[in-house]
Protein backbone atom coordinates (compact mmCIF):
# COMPACT_ATOMS: atom_id res chain seq x y z
CA UNK A 1 0.00 0.00 0.00
CA UNK A 2 2.79 2.16 0.24
CA UNK A 3 4.13 2.06 -2.87
CA UNK A 4 3.22 4.49 -4.84
CA UNK A 5 2.85 2.51 -8.55
CA UNK A 6 3.00 -0.86 -7.25
CA UNK A 7 5.61 -3.55 -7.20
CA UNK A 8 6.03 -4.11 -11.13
CA UNK A 9 7.22 -0.34 -11.86
CA UNK A 10 9.11 -0.17 -8.20
CA UNK A 11 10.82 -3.10 -10.22
CA UNK A 12 11.10 -1.49 -13.59
CA UNK A 13 12.80 2.17 -11.66
CA UNK A 14 15.20 -0.04 -10.26
CA UNK A 15 15.92 -1.87 -13.30
CA UNK A 16 16.32 1.44 -14.82
CA UNK A 17 18.68 2.61 -12.25
CA UNK A 18 20.75 -0.46 -12.19
CA UNK A 19 20.97 -0.42 -15.95
CA UNK A 20 22.36 3.33 -15.90
CA UNK A 21 24.80 2.84 -13.03
CA UNK A 22 26.43 -0.30 -14.94
CA UNK A 23 26.79 1.45 -18.45
CA UNK A 24 28.36 4.51 -16.44
CA UNK A 25 30.67 2.76 -14.68
CA UNK A 26 31.66 0.72 -17.68
CA UNK A 27 31.25 2.97 -19.76
CA UNK A 28 33.95 5.45 -17.49
CA UNK A 29 36.48 2.59 -17.99
CA UNK A 30 36.65 3.23 -21.69
CA UNK A 31 37.05 7.16 -21.07
CA UNK A 32 40.58 6.63 -19.41
CA UNK A 33 42.94 9.02 -21.01
CA UNK A 34 46.59 8.58 -20.30
CA UNK A 35 48.25 9.21 -17.29
CA UNK A 36 50.60 12.06 -19.00
CA UNK A 37 47.48 13.79 -20.72
CA UNK A 38 45.72 13.52 -17.56
CA UNK A 39 48.67 15.03 -15.09
CA UNK A 40 49.15 17.28 -17.50
CA UNK A 41 45.59 18.72 -17.74
CA UNK A 42 45.67 18.77 -14.03
CA UNK A 43 48.93 20.83 -13.78
CA UNK A 44 46.48 23.30 -16.64
CA UNK A 45 43.91 23.13 -13.41
CA UNK A 46 46.39 24.19 -11.25
CA UNK A 47 47.65 26.82 -13.42
CA UNK A 48 44.28 28.65 -13.78
CA UNK A 49 43.27 28.32 -10.11
CA UNK A 50 46.48 30.39 -9.45
CA UNK A 51 45.90 32.86 -12.33
CA UNK A 52 42.46 33.56 -10.28
CA UNK A 53 43.28 33.49 -6.78
CA UNK A 54 41.26 29.91 -6.28
CA UNK A 55 44.66 27.90 -5.54
CA UNK A 56 43.21 26.94 -1.41
CA UNK A 57 43.04 23.37 -1.81
CA UNK A 58 45.87 22.65 0.21
CA UNK A 59 45.18 24.66 3.27
CA UNK A 60 41.63 23.05 2.94
CA UNK A 61 43.37 19.38 3.10
CA UNK A 62 46.21 20.66 5.75
CA UNK A 63 43.56 22.57 7.76
CA UNK A 64 40.84 19.40 7.92
CA UNK A 65 44.17 17.20 8.27
CA UNK A 66 44.96 19.14 11.43
CA UNK A 67 41.59 19.73 12.89
CA UNK A 68 39.99 16.93 15.45
CA UNK A 69 39.60 13.55 13.57
CA UNK A 70 36.31 13.58 13.54
CA UNK A 71 36.42 16.34 10.43
CA UNK A 72 38.60 14.44 8.46
CA UNK A 73 36.58 11.33 9.61
CA UNK A 74 33.61 13.08 7.87
CA UNK A 75 35.33 14.08 4.92
CA UNK A 76 36.09 10.64 4.03
CA UNK A 77 32.78 9.25 4.75
CA UNK A 78 31.14 11.80 2.63
CA UNK A 79 32.87 11.43 -0.26
CA UNK A 80 32.94 7.71 -0.55
CA UNK A 81 29.00 7.36 0.24
CA UNK A 82 27.38 10.91 -1.05
CA UNK A 83 27.69 9.96 -5.18
CA UNK A 84 25.90 7.01 -5.23
CA UNK A 85 24.67 5.38 -1.57
CA UNK A 86 23.44 9.04 -0.68
CA UNK A 87 21.81 10.12 -3.79
CA UNK A 88 19.89 6.47 -4.43
CA UNK A 89 18.66 6.72 -1.05
CA UNK A 90 17.04 10.48 -1.81
CA UNK A 91 15.89 8.70 -4.67
CA UNK A 92 14.26 6.28 -3.62
CA UNK A 93 12.70 8.46 -0.84
CA UNK A 94 11.68 10.71 -4.05
CA UNK A 95 9.85 7.87 -5.64
CA UNK A 96 7.86 6.77 -2.32
CA UNK A 97 6.95 9.84 -0.36
CA UNK A 98 7.37 12.51 -3.68
CA UNK A 99 6.73 10.27 -6.52
CA UNK A 100 5.28 13.32 -8.27
CA UNK A 101 8.35 14.63 -8.77
CA UNK A 102 10.63 11.39 -9.17
CA UNK A 103 10.08 10.71 -13.42
CA UNK A 104 12.42 14.66 -13.78
CA UNK A 105 14.75 13.68 -10.82
CA UNK A 106 15.65 10.40 -12.41
CA UNK A 107 15.94 12.28 -16.36
CA UNK A 108 18.20 14.90 -14.37
CA UNK A 109 20.79 12.03 -12.69
CA UNK A 110 20.88 10.28 -16.14
CA UNK A 111 21.37 13.58 -18.28
CA UNK A 112 23.80 14.58 -15.79
CA UNK A 113 26.22 11.03 -16.26
CA UNK A 114 25.81 11.71 -20.13
CA UNK A 115 27.50 15.39 -20.24
CA UNK A 116 30.23 14.08 -17.08
CA UNK A 117 30.84 11.22 -19.56
CA UNK A 118 31.57 13.54 -22.18
CA UNK A 119 33.83 15.29 -19.85
CA UNK A 120 35.85 12.80 -19.10
CA UNK A 121 36.12 11.36 -22.66
CA UNK A 122 37.65 15.15 -23.86
CA UNK A 123 39.23 16.12 -21.22
CA UNK A 124 40.64 13.22 -18.98
CA UNK A 125 41.91 15.16 -15.66
CA UNK A 126 43.86 13.56 -12.57
CA UNK A 127 43.02 14.52 -9.23
CA UNK A 128 44.93 16.40 -6.59
CA UNK A 129 45.95 13.27 -4.93
CA UNK A 130 47.98 12.21 -8.20
CA UNK A 131 50.07 15.24 -7.34
CA UNK A 132 51.84 14.25 -4.51
CA UNK A 133 54.98 16.44 -5.30
CA UNK A 134 52.65 19.69 -4.42
CA UNK A 135 52.02 18.45 -1.24
CA UNK A 136 48.70 16.58 -1.44
CA UNK A 137 47.95 13.19 0.20
CA UNK A 138 45.60 10.70 -0.29
CA UNK A 139 43.68 11.02 2.83
CA UNK A 140 41.61 7.31 1.98
CA UNK A 141 44.63 5.52 1.98
CA UNK A 142 44.42 5.28 5.59
CA UNK A 143 40.22 3.93 5.52
CA UNK A 144 39.39 0.72 4.94
CA UNK A 145 37.74 1.69 1.62
CA UNK A 146 39.79 3.21 -1.14
CA UNK A 147 40.56 3.87 -4.78
CA UNK A 148 42.46 0.67 -4.39
CA UNK A 149 39.17 -1.72 -3.03
CA UNK A 150 38.03 -4.66 -5.38
CA UNK A 151 35.52 -3.01 -7.96
CA UNK A 152 36.25 0.37 -7.01
CA UNK A 153 40.00 -0.25 -8.64
CA UNK A 154 38.35 -2.39 -11.59
CA UNK A 155 35.97 -0.01 -12.44
CA UNK A 156 36.60 3.53 -11.52
CA UNK A 157 38.15 6.04 -14.04
CA UNK A 158 41.55 7.25 -12.15
CA UNK A 159 40.88 10.24 -14.58
CA UNK A 160 37.46 11.42 -14.31
CA UNK A 161 38.27 14.65 -11.77
CA UNK A 162 36.88 16.90 -14.10
CA UNK A 163 33.93 17.84 -13.73
CA UNK A 164 33.12 16.56 -10.46
CA UNK A 165 30.08 14.62 -10.59
CA UNK A 166 30.16 14.49 -7.20
CA UNK A 167 29.07 18.03 -6.93
CA UNK A 168 26.55 17.60 -9.85
CA UNK A 169 24.77 15.13 -7.72
CA UNK A 170 24.83 17.35 -5.02
CA UNK A 171 23.96 20.11 -5.95
CA UNK A 172 20.73 18.14 -7.79
CA UNK A 173 19.81 16.85 -4.36
CA UNK A 174 20.10 19.66 -2.21
CA UNK A 175 17.17 22.15 -4.71
CA UNK A 176 15.57 18.75 -5.30
CA UNK A 177 14.98 18.29 -1.25
CA UNK A 178 14.71 22.26 -0.76
CA UNK A 179 12.08 22.31 -3.69
CA UNK A 180 9.76 19.81 -2.57
CA UNK A 181 10.44 19.48 1.03
CA UNK A 182 7.40 20.86 3.17
CA UNK A 183 9.26 21.19 7.06
CA UNK A 184 10.56 24.47 8.32
CA UNK A 185 14.02 22.66 8.04
CA UNK A 186 14.15 22.38 4.15
CA UNK A 187 16.57 24.70 4.29
CA UNK A 188 19.10 22.91 5.23
CA UNK A 189 19.13 20.93 1.99
CA UNK A 190 21.17 24.15 0.85
CA UNK A 191 23.82 22.99 3.17
CA UNK A 192 24.41 19.00 1.73
CA UNK A 193 26.16 20.72 -1.73
CA UNK A 194 28.66 22.67 0.81
CA UNK A 195 29.66 19.72 2.60
CA UNK A 196 30.08 17.41 -0.42
CA UNK A 197 32.73 19.92 -1.76
CA UNK A 198 34.22 20.16 1.12
CA UNK A 199 34.69 16.36 1.19
CA UNK A 200 35.88 16.35 -2.36
CA UNK A 201 38.32 19.09 -1.56
CA UNK A 202 39.71 17.89 2.24
CA UNK A 203 40.24 13.74 0.61
CA UNK A 204 42.40 15.88 -2.62
CA UNK A 205 40.40 14.07 -5.12
CA UNK A 206 38.64 17.33 -6.39
CA UNK A 207 40.03 20.77 -7.55
CA UNK A 208 37.47 23.79 -6.80
CA UNK A 209 37.18 24.06 -10.44
CA UNK A 210 35.91 20.61 -10.83
CA UNK A 211 33.39 21.69 -8.39
CA UNK A 212 32.31 24.87 -10.62
CA UNK A 213 32.56 22.69 -13.83
CA UNK A 214 30.22 19.94 -11.91
CA UNK A 215 27.92 22.93 -11.06
CA UNK A 216 28.07 23.33 -14.94
CA UNK A 217 26.99 20.56 -15.50
CA UNK A 218 24.43 20.17 -12.95
CA UNK A 219 22.96 24.00 -14.01
CA UNK A 220 22.98 22.11 -17.75
CA UNK A 221 20.70 19.24 -17.09
CA UNK A 222 18.33 21.57 -15.32
CA UNK A 223 18.31 23.34 -18.40
CA UNK A 224 17.61 20.54 -20.62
Amino acid sequence: KRLPRGWGDLGRQLAIFAALDMAYELSRTFAVGDRSTALRHAHSIVSTERSLGLFHELDVQHWAMNAPSIVMSVANWTYFNCQFTLTFGFVLWVYLRRNEHYTRLRNLIATINLIGLAGYVFFPAAPPRMLTGLGFVDSLNETGVNHHSGLIAALSNPYAAMPSLHTAYAITVGMTGLAITRTRLRFAWVAYPALVVFSIVATANHFFLDAVAGAGVAATAFLV
